[in-house]
Order: C-alpha cells, then structure tokens, then sequence
C-alpha cells in the first residue's frame, strides 16, 4: 500500500471518530475511512500512511448502507464538528452504545458486557446551546472565524450551523460581520501576535423567551479606545436584535489553545444567562461549564437522581460541581450533599443558584477533587453512602479514583462524555474486586457527532463476595 493509492475495502465497523474501519490484504491492515458505514464497499484514496494504519478517503461507494443519509450541512466533510451527520438516527444511536460497549469490554477489561442502549435526545438538530469559535487571519489581511477543518488547525469560515440554536447561528454571522471590519487583527498562533482569539455565544431560556450572551477572547489589554470601539459594536447589534442581551471581554494573554482567560468584563447589558432544567433555574457566565443540550440533561440528571435516591444516602459528595445544575438534583435526592469544585467563578455561581433554587442542603466545596480527595479527614469510610463525578473529557487524576476507594461509599455514579477514559477509570475503581460496575446508561447529548454522554453506576462489593472472587 503506497500514499495516493486507490484501494477498494469494505467497511466492517466503526471508531469512536466516527470514521469507518476496514481491514486491506491478507495481513488485515487497518485502514479509517472518514464518512463511510458499517456493511459499504468504497473505492478510497489513501492520504496517510504509518506502519500500524492507514487513513483513507472516499472517492466513490459501491455498496451503500441503508442507513446512510444526505448530510444537512454544506461543509460536512471538511468542518470537524460533526462526524455523523451522513447515517440516520436510529444508526447513530446504535453507532454510540457500540463506542460505549466496545470502551468499557476493551479498555475497561471487560468490566460491563451487558447491552447499552443510546437514548434519543428531543432534538436531533438546533440543539446546541453554545459554541466557540476560532479567529485566523488570511493573505489577504480579511478575518476569518469558524470552526477547525478536521484534525488541522484550518478554520473554516462560518457559514451556519445545523446543529446550533437558530438565534447563535443569526448572531455569529452578524456580529462576524461587524468585527470584520472593525480594525481589530486575527490572532496568529504562530507569531503570537493579533487581537481576536475566540468568539463565544451561549443561549438560555428566560421564561417564553430565548436569549443570547456573546463573549469575546483578546490576546491583549485594549485601550480605552478600542474598548469603547467594541461596546459601540456590540450596543449595536443588541439594538437590532433583542435577543442578544450581553456581552463580555475576556483577555488571554496565555499561549496554547486553552480559550478562557482569568479575567471577565461585561462591556454590554447583562453577564449572566439564565436557564431552566426541570423545575430548576440557573444562572452562569459564558465561559462556565454547562451542557449543550439542555433537554437531554434533564433527563441524564433525573437517571443521576434515580440513583442516589434509591441508595437512601443522608450524605451525598459530588466532585467536579460546576455551577451545580446536576448539584440542583442531588440535594433533592439526598439529606446533605458537598460539592467540590476548583473554578473559583463557578463557586459563586453554585452558590447563587442553591440560593435562587431555595436548596439548603448543599455545602460548596472551593477546591481541586484531587485535594479534596488526597485530604484524610474526608476519607472517613462511610461518610459519604454515594459520591457522584461528572469530570473533563480528560477523566480522573488517580488520587482521585484512589480516594473514593478510600471513602468506600455504597455507589459511585460516574458521569462522563469520553467512553476511553471513562473505561480507564472505572478500570482503577474495580482494581481488587472492591466495585464493580451495576448498570451503564448511553445519552445522546452531541447528535450528528460521535460523541456520547454516560452515566456508569458502580456498587461495593461485599467483602464476602470480595475475598470470593479474589481465591
């Protein structure tokens, strides 16, 4: 097999990408196929080579899967946001229990073998909630803002976005518009110089209507000004359209890829968005952790408080709390919760909301789960009866899995949007035969991606049944 060859394979399953595994030769080489369907034959173009794989693109499909779809989206294929937006639904669910199943049996060491089905979200399309978006700046000195061509640093210029509430896709495209010719520069990586590094747009519920909060990232302090160049942009926009509500400044001097920096300023109307889930109301900022898919997690949050009311806990840990959406429903399934978080931000947010949701029971915790989890005092066994995470796609730190060992509650729910890490850590958790792992729940929060959001319930073993399994 050489790079630029044209190959034909037959697609037998399916990665966590998104992208079709085939198998060429006698020796079975592993080729991904981007775009293509369990059960097709394609004729493909290999455009990358290494000694383990090959990566390969579709040039024409001689047997096609009778879940494959036409794509909504006229840049599907080259934005990297979506990867499945070419099968059906019903296929895309069945597509993500298999990346579930296939994570915990492979990585997991076989720690769950029972069937896991997907749940449907409400909404297959215009679900998303929030998005950011890079800036680049072209040869032609024109700045340019969408999202990354896959697997490059490329950035495609927005055009819309099937995916995104209706309001985020009008406003991207109008407020692009205006920074576009507002003198300021596109960040370059690179030379790590320009002004423009990220927008952001998030949209929240505010009784029967929907409303809209803007951020924007610079890589340096502006002058008076230029910030008052960009207030005036955005009081502009927000006078033309009443759903845009707010707008903050966020300044990241920082290199590397992380888009938020330390500090926030609100440079229009409001800074905080609100929202509701359930019968529960939150208010955040831009830049906080909150789920995309609002509806999808009400009803991963009602699995989560399912669980934790049916262990009958008088005390309850949370780590990784954010601004306490899913903090909300512990403290009605529990006498007492502590919840742990690090972003000192989102503290204050938790907070506010306990207070706005009138929830007494909840202490916030200032604080890594890493600290809070190494620290003996709140490794006291039985303190807590059930201890719930819902970590970054990166997973846990091991003191972390190694402290709730240590704090040997009843049942540890973990929930999690990377099936790998998830499969790792709950490996580490059923290290000795102390858990093992009780049931697994699939939500499609990121419809038309393949990504897939899990709640994992893990109960003690007994100690009988534990020295049994260990002779």
């Amino acid at each position: 097999m050489r790079q630029g060859e044209t190959i034909t394979v037959h697609i037998d399953s399916i990665n966590s990408e998104g992208e079709g595994i085939a198998r060429a030769g006698s020796g079975g080489f592993v080729v991904f196929v981007p775009g293509a369907l369990p059960g097709e034959t394609s004729v493909c173009r290999v455009t990358r080579l290494s000694k383990k794989y090959a990566a390969a693109a579709v040039i024409d499909i001689l047997e096609k899967s009778p879940d494959r779809t036409e794509p909504r989206c006229k840049q599907y294929g080259r934005c990297g946001g979506c990867h499945l937006q070419h099968a059906s639904y019903p296929s895309q669910l069945e597509i993500k229990g298999r990346i579930l199943t296939d994570a915990l049996r492979r990585i997991g060491r076989a720690c769950y073998t029972g069937k896991i089905d997907c749940e449907p979200s409400p909404e297959e399309w215009g679900y998303r909630n929030k998005t950011t978006l890079p800036f680049r700046g072209r040869g032609d000195g024109r700045v340019v803002c969408g999202y990354y061509e896959r697997r490059t640093h490329n950035v495609i210029p927005f055009g819309d976005c099937a995916i995104l509430r209706p309001p985020i896709g009008r406003l991207i495209s109008q407020t692009m518009t205006a920074l576009q010719n507002s003198g300021f520069r596109a960040y370059d990586e690179a030379k790590k110089s320009g002004d423009m590094r990220h927008i952001a747009m998030r949209s929240g519920e505010r009784g029967t209507r929907e409303d809209v909060i803007s951020g924007i990232v610079m890589a340096r302090d502006l002058s008076a000004r230029e910030l008052g160049r960009l207030r005036h942009i955005y009081q502009e926009i927000g006078m033309e359209n009443r759903e845009m509500t707010g707008a903050v400044l966020n300044v990241n001097t920082a290199p590397g890829n992380f888009v938020w920096g330390p500090v926030s300023r609100v440079i229009h109307g409001r800074g905080l968005l609100g929202e509701r889930l359930g019968g529960y109301k939150f208010r955040c900022d831009i830049s906080s952790f909150f789920q995309v898919n609002s509806p999808q997690a009400e009803r991963m949050f009602e699995r989560v408080k399912s669980v934790v009311k049916s262990v009958g806990a008088s005390s309850a840990l949370e780590l990784y709390s954010g601004v306490g959406s899913l903090t909300a429903y512990l403290a009605d399934a529990a006498g007492h919760v502590d919840a742990v978080e690090e972003r000192g931000q989102s503290v204050r947010q938790l907070k506010e909301n306990m207070e706005l949701n009138g929830i007494c029971n909840v202490r916030a915790i200032a604080g890594s789960a890493e600290n809070f989890m190494i620290s003996g005092e709140n490794l006291e066994g039985g303190r807590y009866e059930v201890i719930v995470l819902d970590p970054p796609r990166t997973g846990c730190d091991e003191r972390v899995t190694e402290g709730i060992r240590q704090a040997r509650p009843e049942k540890v729910v973990y929930v999690s949007c990377n099936p790998a890490t998830l499969a790792r850590d709950v490996s580490r958790l059923s290290e000795g035969g102390m858990y093992e792992v009780e049931d697994v729940s699939a939500f499609d929060m990121f419809p038309q991606t393949s990504h897939v959001e899990a709640v994992c319930v893990m109960r003690k073993i007994p100690v009988r049944r534990k020295r049994a399994l260990l002779t």
